[in-house]
């Protein structure tokens, strides 16, 4: 690692507009002992922290940081809406170390959009501006993502897969999970809770995306080698 590297200021940045939310940290969630995960520690994870916030018109704000012995970040910010409101799914991860740069950004929507045009451009539209300059920079199409995620993204979502990492790409990154995050908040701040059969569908379609990503996400087979299968568990539940 160069003596001028240094990772990016992710929880300092995304707090700024966290903050916003007027959130509470939770020390249970669904019924469950969540402190544990406030400070983890095991194998080749140094350090490692899950918070998760309670806020209006949402189920949960949870944010992670994880250090890894192999010089190697992790952070991810995750906001899932209540079961009355249509918001999407805030999803922002990225993976950090001096070699490169793997990050994703989405607002993953909970409708289906071809079906539901108006609430695509309700809640998606507003991401236009900033994708734009995302995409001119981030245009190559990722090898890395499966199918079943390949099917929950949004027409806005972008990724970058860069070598090496640099201050100057770090920021442009970073800018981009902010904007997005500033978006969602105008939006959350705006949604008004909808009647229970349109809901039905958004709320189907997003326990159906929490289902998959709690039991095929790969990160989840990091956590349980340096965790064990029960804390890994609690951590996946948290963050999904």
């Amino acid at each position: 690692m160069s003596d001028d590297y240094s990772f990016p200021p992710f929880a300092r940045e995304m707090h700024k507009v966290l903050e916003k939310f007027g959130g509470r940290r939770m020390e249970t969630y669904n019924g469950e002992d969540i402190t544990p995960l406030w400070n983890l520690q095991g194998g080749h994870l140094v350090s490692s922290y899950k918070y998760l916030y309670a806020a209006p018109k949402l189920d949960k704000i949870v944010i992670t940081e994880s250090c890894f012995s192999d010089k190697l970040m992790s952070y991810a910010l995750n906001i899932l809406p209540d079961d009355r409101h249509g918001l999407p799914i805030y999803v922002c991860f990225w993976a950090e170390s001096s070699k490169g740069s793997y990050f994703i950004l989405d607002l993953h929507p909970t409708a289906d959009c071809i079906c539901d045009i108006p609430y695509m451009d309700h809640y998606l539209e507003p991401l236009d501006a900033a994708y734009s300059r995302g995409i001119e920079k981030f245009n190559e199409i990722s090898t890395r993502d499966p199918t079943w995620f390949r099917a929950l993204k949004s027409p806005f979502y972008l990724n970058a897969d860069v070598s090496p990492s640099t201050r100057q790409m770090q920021d442009f990154m970073l800018g981009l999970a902010v904007e997005y995050l500033t978006i969602y908040h105008r939006l959350w701040k705006q949604d008004e809770p909808r009647d229970d059969a349109y809901m039905k569908r958004l709320n189907e379609r997003k326990e159906a995306i929490r289902q998959n990503f709690r039991e095929k996400d790969p990160g989840g087979y990091m956590m349980e080698k340096a965790l064990g299968k029960e804390l890994a568990e609690l951590s996946i539940r948290a963050l999904f």
